[in-house]
């Protein structure tokens, strides 16, 4: 189900989060007009989703449960899929100035992968048990929160001058198989990872 962006402050209205803005104790996030420019921002990603002009770059049919979801909660299976993911942040951006909600796909997308290795490394279920969480999260057209770090290092130097390059994520090999890349997801060379694509 498409939620409208006035469907969307009604869901923050059902909810009683403890929130201070400036000090403030925020009696509704929804009626917040100090949180206004940020709700609308998002509202605008499910307006859009609404939109039969819009509606390519906007919904895709997520593989996994065949069902027609808001491309911002989309995993990837294919270039065009990248594409057209790519052109609905350009759209939203031109009103916006930023995309809203559009790292949840991307986050998705890194915790099938992650729990699918797990699952095959210790026998678990924790990619089904995810996968179900996610096509509800999906089916409810949900704003999904995604926080992302990223280690820069010294950032009066470019990636290849720093002093430990796994400040960035850069290639460490090329090989007949793939590329193996290295890199931080925190300043902290103990952090390290390394990953081969094929």
């Amino acid at each position: 189900m498409f939620m409208s962006a006035a469907d969307y402050r009604e869901s923050l209205r059902r909810h009683r989060p403890r929130v201070y803005v400036d000090g403030d104790a925020v009696e509704s996030v929804a009626d917040e007009p100090r949180l206004t420019p940020g709700i609308n921002a998002v509202g605008l990603t499910y307006d859009y989703a609404l939109r039969t002009d819009l509606a390519q770059v906007m919904t895709a049919t997520q593989r996994t449960s065949g069902q027609l979801v808001n491309r911002m909660l989309h995993v990837p299976t294919t270039s065009q899929d990248l594409l057209n993911k790519l052109e609905a942040v350009r759209v939203i951006c031109q009103e916006t100035g930023c995309a809203m909600r559009y790292l949840a796909g991307d986050a998705f997308s890194g915790i099938l992968q992650a729990t699918h290795r797990l699952d095959q490394d210790k026998g678990t279920d924790y990619q089904q048990r995810f996968t179900a969480w996610m096509h509800k999260a999906q089916a409810d057209d949900q704003a999904v929160a995604v926080a992302m770090t990223d280690g820069k290092g010294d950032r009066s130097r470019r990636p290849h001058q720093q002093e430990n390059l796994d400040s960035y994520l850069h290639i460490a090999e090329r090989r007949k198989d793939g590329l193996v890349v290295s890199g931080v997801r925190r300043s902290s060379p103990a952090l390290r990872t390394s990953t081969s694509f094929c």
